[in-house]
């Protein structure tokens, strides 16, 4: 007898959830190196396909990875420093010295960032040659010339540096500018060309074992950005750097004063007439790093939170109308795939029409279990269809061992239910019964993709959280231990991507 299979738009495929800062390791956070590609070999043995990072990109003082002083260069922290030793230009004492203070538990931002630079530092003043020379891409000269002002302006952001010309981007400033400030400039290219080499060995890793690397692009930059100081006209700014209105989102289930994110908002209409090119330069260069994206707050492009600059939190903004399907095919057009290899983060809340959007868009949303049983049924795992990238939960979520917990018990019942669980469900760790379900529930759905946080596939709790969103404080630095990827059961995940047919590839 023939077999008939279905005919499906993507292949079912699944993957792990974890931000490159969380890999353990020597150096007190993940770095572009050997532990990468441990975690890689991790992924391809038990049968993944997929690793979902959160952005890569330059941080700024926030140390958050949505607010980034480029949309484009990497994070310089993430830098393997061992590659530094390889090439001649640090010794074993230097290199003993950046792993000195460090927390394999916990990311120090501050320490590690001093730290990294002062290393950095100490391997440029030692070229002999310069081998970044070739490399060159197009947002390179301006973002070394932003962090060389920036480093002259003890690390202040373009509107609070004390000369107007160089405030407003004068063209003879910028000239005389780069002249002066050659050697830092070089610094900074030399960092960006460490920081390629490195991400496309281990990317090259990746792929050769099956794996695709998924991005995660915020929908906003920073103010202290490149971006907003060399094209302000692209922003609702004003010439001298203040700005009438900031991004955020509305009051939600998270925060019941909603975001105030003080990201600049686009200027849609300048954009829209000039077809979009900063935002096809953007997608472009991140579809070389990565093999996919996320778009974080997609519906931001349906409609966006507008909120007075001023305005202590989120509750006083507004709606208004974004640029709608024209971005998504012009975006289309500049990217030769027959599907973009996009994932839109439509979560939230769904004014106007972003189902819409996203249904003309063509592109995949997300699905998350935790929300499935807080009253959106769309969430919930007998809805979730072919055209969905499902999680137990996201960056955003707290893990599902502590969720559990912080459910009303008439709540926590009907979730227990429904997945059939009777057994102690308090029970945590990688052998985790009740999470093994969860995870069984997650790959049973209908979704192309199902992704699980690193935390959930390790059975953790409330303290090993990503991030609380409204809060400033203590995100984005949770880490792994060395060894806890082998108190994993791979064989049970293995068998598990089998039985639910997630053992074809994305790519």
């Amino acid at each position: 007898m023939t077999e008939i299979k279905a005919v499906t738009k993507y292949p079912r495929s699944s993957g792990v959830l974890m931000p490159v800062t969380m890999l353990h390791g020597p150096f007190g956070i993940g770095v572009l190196g050997a532990e990468a590609m441990e975690f890689i070999d991790f992924l391809s043995a038990v049968g993944f396909k997929a690793w979902q990072i959160l952005p890569a990109e330059h941080t700024g003082v926030s140390f958050s990875p949505y607010k980034c002083i480029s949309a484009f260069a990497g994070e310089p922290m993430l830098i393997d420093p061992r590659m530094l030793l390889d090439m001649g230009l640090i010794d074993a004492g230097e290199l003993a010295e950046r792993i000195l203070g460090t927390s394999d538990d916990f990311v120090d931002y501050e320490l590690v960032r001093q730290k990294q630079w002062t290393l950095l530092r100490t391997a440029f003043s030692r070229l002999t040659d310069k081998p970044h020379s070739k490399f060159n891409p197009f947002w390179l000269g301006p973002y070394s010339l932003y962090m060389a002002l920036k480093h002259r302006f003890d690390d202040a952001p373009w509107y609070e540096w004390p000369d107007e010309d160089l405030r407003s981007h004068n063209v003879d400033a910028i000239k005389s500018a780069q002249e002066e400030l050659r050697g830092e400039i070089g610094f900074h290219k030399f960092v960006q060309w460490l920081f390629h080499i490195q991400w496309k060995r281990v990317k090259a890793y990746a792929n050769e074992r099956g794996i695709s690397i998924i991005g995660d692009m915020p929908i906003y930059v920073s103010e202290d950005s490149v971006e907003v100081w060399s094209a302000r006209h692209l922003f609702d700014a004003e010439p001298d750097g203040s700005f009438l209105a900031v991004s955020g989102a509305p009051p939600d289930f998270f925060c019941p004063k909603g975001q105030h994110w003080g990201n600049p908002i686009y200027n849609w209409k300048l954009m829209k007439k000039n077809g979009y090119r900063w935002w096809i330069r953007r997608v472009g260069g991140a579809l070389k790093r990565y093999d996919c994206l996320r778009i974080d707050h997609f519906r931001g492009f349906d409609a966006y939170w507008r909120i007075p600059f001023d305005a202590p939190d989120a509750r006083s903004g507004q709606w208004v109308k974004g640029p709608g399907l024209s971005l998504i095919k012009a975006i289309e057009k500049s990217i030769d795939a027959a599907d973009l290899p996009l994932i839109a983060e439509d979560l939230g809340d769904t004014y106007g029409d972003v189902d819409k959007l996203l249904n003309d868009s063509g592109l995949r949303g997300m699905r998350v279990l935790q929300f499935g049983f807080l009253g959106e049924e769309k969430h919930l795992p007998h809805s979730i269809d072919e055209d969905c990238v499902a999680y137990t939960g996201t960056h955003d979520n707290t893990t599902m061992l502590a969720w559990l917990f912080e459910l009303a018990p008439q709540d926590r019942a009907r979730a227990l239910f429904y997945i059939g669980f009777e057994d102690d469900w308090t029970i945590g760790g990688p052998e985790s019964a009740v999470i093994k379900a969860w995870i069984r529930v997650l790959f049973s759905t209908g979704a192309s993709l199902a992704i699980v946080p690193i935390q959930d596939l390790l059975g953790y709790g409330a303290d090993t959280r990503t991030n609380t969103p409204g809060t400033p404080e203590g995100n984005w630095r949770f880490r792994i231990r060395t060894g806890a990827l082998e108190q994993i059961d791979a064989a049970y995940y293995a068998k598990l991507i089998k039985e639910t047919c997630r053992d074809n590839s994305m790519m």
